[in-house]
């Protein structure tokens, strides 16, 4: 395994930092600082299509089933995430990302790859 110099190591620290940063500005509310919500955003961003509401859940793999349910509902809420019916199962709804979610991550991956090209030269 290759080691980094330390002055190497400090950019990167530098780089994660302002991600985190950026992060932090983009989400409005604070609830959505934690790092499930990160889980949750980027698994929904990753699936690029609306997944049943057990299946959002399933992405913040760290909490208990309820705990997960209440995360969801809290970014259904405030806006983050969009609820619908499943046509294919009346019993089900689906969740995708809001468009404004979508364009901020969109933005954010954008800044985080420039920043650690950046950092990595």
């Amino acid at each position: 395994m290759a080691r980094h110099s330390q002055a190497a190591q400090r950019l990167f620290v530098r780089a994660l930092k302002d991600m985190d940063a950026y992060w932090l500005n983009f989400l409005e509310h604070q609830d959505f600082y934690d790092l499930n919500y990160s889980d949750l955003f980027t698994e929904l961003w990753l699936q690029d299509q609306a997944v049943t509401k057990m299946q959002a859940r399933q992405f913040i793999c760290h909490l208990g089933p309820q705990t997960a349910a209440k995360y969801l509902d809290n970014a259904i809420e405030k806006g983050y995430l969009i609820e619908m019916p499943n046509p294919d199962d009346k019993r089900s709804k689906l969740i995708e990302l809001s468009p404004e979610l979508k364009d901020g991550l969109k933005n954010f991956y954008n800044f985080a790859i420039d920043r650690f090209k950046k950092a990595l030269k």
